[in-house]
């Protein structure tokens, strides 16, 4: 991050900007070009530990993309 000065680095400010979103947008790698999916979500902390959790079915194009390259991301719209 550029600006030290705006980061948020304190977990309680970090959920309670989470707690304000309605969609979450997961990026895969898809090849050539990302593949991202805007998605509803819902979020748990277990002994400090958070937790995201997405609807999906059972097979798609999400799951396939995993499983080639699980690395991925996200971002949060207020």
């Amino acid at each position: 991050m550029r600006r030290k000065d705006r980061e948020i680095t304190d977990f309680h400010d970090i959920m309670d900007i989470m707690n304000k979103c309605d969609t979450c947008r997961l990026a895969f790698f898809d090849q050539e070009y990302p593949y991202i999916v805007p998605l509803n979500f819902g979020v748990n902390i277990e002994d400090g530990q958070l937790y995201l959790y997405f609807h999906s079915a059972n097979q798609g194009t999400k799951l396939d993309l995993i499983r080639q390259n699980n690395k991925a991301t996200f971002e949060m719209d207020c």
